[in-house]
């Protein structure tokens, strides 16, 4: 794995988006039971990347195809049903805001040319035992290694 680039992607997403409070590897953070409180300040973006694909070029040089896997996750924040007062609703629903101003510095990033630019593959919302609305996103991109 590259820590250039996980780096890289940590230093972009505190730069572009201030409001992030926490941005780290996913080592299951979110992943606790209902009544204990995961160890990371909200709103946090956690990060996984993955190799699914390596392909030799030549001896010492392969073509990585990677995921980058985004989890941002968001403290219950109040109603959003359409019976709730508006500023309420726009109070609970400022994480998509969040959401979009990741996924708006995320779109064709290259690391300073060190990927290929980024494309969003897949994204999509679960709430977890804690209460804690989590955003899978899932970027992919590709590289050169060498050895």
């Amino acid at each position: 794995m590259n820590a250039e680039i996980f780096i890289a992607l940590c230093d972009h997403l505190e730069k572009e988006v201030p409001e992030l409070r926490w941005i780290d590897e996913d080592e299951g953070q979110l992943n606790t039971a209902a009544d204990i409180r995961p160890a990371v300040d909200f709103p946090c973006c956690l990060v996984d990347i993955q190799y699914p694909s390596c392909q030799d070029e030549n001896e010492t040089e392969q073509l990585v195809t990677a995921n980058i896997t985004l989890r941002i996750g968001f403290q219950p924040a109040g109603e959003t049903n359409s019976k709730a007062p508006e500023a309420v609703r726009r109070k609970a629903l400022e994480r998509l805001d969040i959401i979009e101003k990741i996924q708006n510095c995320m779109q064709g990033w290259t690391a300073e040319e060190i990927i290929s630019p980024v494309s969003r593959k897949s994204a999509r919302s679960t709430v977890q035992a804690n209460k804690v609305k989590v955003y899978t996103i899932v970027y992919g991109t590709t590289f050169m290694e060498l050895q």
